[in-house]
Formats: structure tokens, C-alpha cells, sequence
């Protein structure tokens, strides 16, 4: 199976504005208590998508053999995976965790194009 590495965005609006630190908090704790999950999915915050009417926004990235996952992502990879979620709220990013992690598909009614 991939392993994933999820960048929430923590910028001035997402952070602030629109709470993204609990998204953090609630896909660690979920990540945390999954065997399934834990060693393959990582969770980091992402200075900013620029696209903050539409935040929190968070990004899936697949990782690469022997990449860890704790750099942000180049725009590159924001623009050539399908994994830019926008609009999120703690259900939401519980299914994309479940579905686009868990079963390595992207949940097609949430995903946009970056």
C-alpha cells in the first residue's frame, strides 16, 4: 500500500480563521489509533495554498520510495497528484483519511484541482 503524507494548511486564514489546528489534532488522534495507518500516514501543516476563501485546505501526497514526507510538497506535486482538498471540516477530512489513505482512493467529490 502508499504511504501518504497530509499537509493542512496553517496560514494566516486556514489557521485563524478557519480552525485547521483541529483537523491536525483529529487526524493524528484518528492516525494514532489505526494499525492500519500508523507508519504510513504522516500529518504536517503547510504554510499556504492560496486559496483561502476556500480553506482549510489540505493536500494528500503519495510518497515516493524513501521519501519522508516532512518537506512541503514542490508545485509540481500539488499540480501533477490529485490530492488538493479544499473546503474541509473534521468529517470530511475523516473520510478523505478513510477513503484516499486508508483505501488509496481519492475521494472524488472533495478533491480539486490545485
Amino acid at each position: 500500500m502508499a504511504r501518504y503524507q497530509i499537509h493542512v494548511c496553517d496560514g494566516p486564514s486556514c489557521g485563524l480563521t478557519h480552525g485547521s489546528e483541529e483537523l491536525v489534532e483529529a487526524l493524528e488522534k484518528a492516525i494514532a489509533s489505526d494499525p492500519a495507518l500508523k507508519g504510513r500516514v504522516g500529518v504536517s501543516c503547510y504554510t499556504c495554498y492560496g486559496r483561502c476563501d476556500d480553506g482549510p485546505n489540505l493536500f494528500v501526497e503519495t510518497l515516493g520510495e524513501g521519501q519522508a514526507g516532512d518537506e512541503e510538497p514542490e508545485p509540481e506535486v500539488l499540480e501533477s497528484q490529485r490530492g488538493f482538498y479544499p473546503g474541509m471540516d473534521q468529517a470530511k477530512v475523516l473520510r478523505v483519511l478513510r477513503e484516499h489513505c486508508g483505501q488509496d482512493q481519492v475521494v472524488e467529490d472533495l478533491v480539486d484541482e490545485y
